[in-house]
């Protein structure tokens, strides 16, 4: 970071939510001083533990890749916004990322979900497990090769019901 970069929008660590949103206050030698947006004070982190947020952090993308600044606080921001609007899918290239909802999210699973997915490519609809598992099936036909789909996550994080959306 250099002296134009005061007044930036920032993500800065914090213990409690991972990453806050701010705006750089002071540049050090090995520290910079993040105002919070929040209105909860400073923080003063090193060079690499700050990263650049987008403007708008509310606005959201399908794919993470797709994110001006690839960074952990955008990452995680993104998944975040998009989990608060129910959108709880989110692509990193080729990979899903879910999170669990701890709730029914009504159409979410149903037979004409199924169908808007089937034989569509990857990104031409929003993400969800069932484009995931429609690309292993149809790249299963063409190339009569065997295809994996990896399901990880903590206990409760929904890898049951996420196998069980596969194999529909």
């Amino acid at each position: 970071m250099v002296a134009r970069d005061f007044g930036r929008l920032v993500w800065a660590p914090d213990v409690q939510e991972g990453y806050v949103l701010g705006t750089v206050e002071d540049i050090g030698t090995e520290n910079i001083t993040v105002t919070r947006k929040d209105g909860k004070g400073q923080i003063k982190a090193s060079y690499d533990e700050v990263f650049p947020a987008d403007d708008d952090p509310r606005k959201t993308v399908d794919d993470n890749c797709a994110l001006m600044y690839l960074n952990e606080g955008t990452l995680l921001n993104n998944c975040q916004q998009r989990y608060f609007k129910r959108q709880i899918y989110t692509y990193v290239a080729n990979i899903l990322i879910s999170i669990n909802p701890y709730e029914e999210i009504a159409g979410l699973y149903s037979i004409e979900t199924i169908n808007k997915y089937r034989g569509k490519s990857l990104g031409q609809m929003p993400p969800h497990i069932y484009a995931v598992a429609d690309r292993a099936y149809l790249e299963m036909k063409r190339n009569k090769e065997s295809q994996s789909i990896i399901v990880s996550g903590e206990s409760g994080a929904g890898k049951t019901e996420s196998q069980k959306a596969i194999l529909r």
